[in-house]
């Protein structure tokens, strides 16, 4: 028997129990070395049994807000400074790394995993992205400083390629739904979500330091307020709202502000909670049985996807920057699959595409495995491949 969670005369209690239940589980995720995903998605999965939500279309909206917030913050938290050293090879292997993943991704689905054409592209662009989220929690957790500058070129490809496969992956959507030109589209996704972060960022800035507010606190809700305009603006033009907020928080959280640092703290705990959110609705949508069904292939594919075309991706993109084999490695381990490859997979549940279930349970096991292989081993093979601070 399913519970309406939206209509439960208990929901506050519920989401009370919800919370602090995930926040000690940051705890018992971080004392065994894994990423607060996995402790949250199992929560998800467990408390799925008793509740449902109403509709698909309420799913997207509370992901893509969750998805918006943490991108932006990601963005806002980004140091240029220190990324500027590396920032030619960490866009190219962004944009480059994206586009070849999912490339490699789907010829292996169409020939290995008995996929159509366009199932097979939607799956290499869905799965295409890292987790910037994922990625620098578990660096945090074991405390892990690398050398020669990788911390930033990790950080900085994680945080880019997830709008960037967001493009990918509405384009692909609408042409498999037989909307518009494909090209059109992408340049539409590309130049539109540009503009509207870099445009909202200066008026962000110029508010923020010029607006002599009464109320500290107020900062935060104005900060708020233009990443939405950055995302409202950019889907009400059809251009790509992820790429604007994470291109206005980068532009934002690199110029001169009052109250930066409280405005840092306030959204480092904000975009927490919008993990947990976005990491337990994931859980709930997951329906085991299906995952069971692909357990078989989603495992071959998860140690391809992470032993093979990932290494060999950072091996293409990142060799003409002279860059030494063990560095090479290292970048390629840390390339998680998380939240936002879910996230993307949703979207094939929303316009309900014939293979979109089959498509989101082998998205979500990749994701699981990639995030427990991925973070038990980065420490040891860093320390292996001398590139970890003391």
């Amino acid at each position: 028997m399913y519970i309406n969670l939206f209509d439960h005369i208990d929901i506050i209690l519920i989401l009370g129990v919800i919370l602090v239940i995930s926040a000690w589980s940051c705890k018992t995720t971080g004392k065994i070395g894994l990423p607060t995903l996995v402790g949250f998605i199992f929560i998800g999965l467990i408390i799925g049994n008793w509740f449902d939500f109403p509709d698909m279309q309420a799913v997207d909206t509370f992901t893509n807000f969750a998805l918006l917030m943490i991108v932006f913050t990601g963005g806002f938290q980004t140091n240029f400074s220190k990324a500027k050293p590396v920032l030619v090879m960490s866009t190219v292997i962004s944009i480059g790394g994206t586009l070849l993943t999912a490339w490699f991704v789907a010829v292996f689905a169409y020939y290995f995993m008995d996929f159509g054409i366009t199932p097979s592209i939607l799956l290499g662009v869905i799965i295409a992205s890292t987790d910037v989220a994922s990625v620098s929690h578990v660096l945090h957790l074991k405390q892990a400083n690398f050398k020669n500058n990788i911390g930033s070129i990790i950080s900085l490809e994680s945080g880019s390629n997830e709008p960037f496969a967001h493009v990918l992956t509405y384009v692909f959507i609408a042409v498999a739904l037989g909307y518009g030109n494909p090209w059109i589209l992408f340049v539409q996704e590309i130049v539109i979500g540009v503009a509207a972060g870099v445009i909202f960022a200066v008026i962000g800035k110029f508010l923020i330091n010029r607006l002599d507010l009464d109320i500290d606190g107020i900062y935060g809700v104005l900060l708020c307020g233009i990443a939405f305009l950055m995302y409202g603006l950019a889907a009400q033009f059809h251009g790509s709202g992820f790429l604007a907020v994470y291109i206005g928080g980068l532009i934002i959280g690199n110029s001169k502000l009052v109250h930066k640092g409280s405005l840092s703290k306030l959204y480092s705990a904000f975009s927490m909670l919008m993990q947990i959110t976005l990491f337990i609705i994931l859980g709930i949508l997951t329906v085991p049985s299906a995952v069971f069904s692909i357990m078989g292939i989603g495992v071959v594919f998860a140690l391809v996807l992470i032993f093979v075309i990932r290494p060999a991706t950072m091996y293409i993109l990142m060799k003409p920057f002279r860059r030494p084999l063990n560095e090479i490695a290292l970048v390629s381990l840390a390339g998680f699959r998380g939240a936002p490859c879910i996230v993307f997979a949703t979207h094939l549940l929303t316009v309900e595409l014939p293979y979109g279930e089959k498509i989101f349970s082998i998205v979500f096991l990749v994701c699981m495995l990639s995030v427990i292989l991925q973070s038990s081993f980065i420490v040891p093979i860093a320390k292996k491949l001398n590139l970890l601070e003391e």
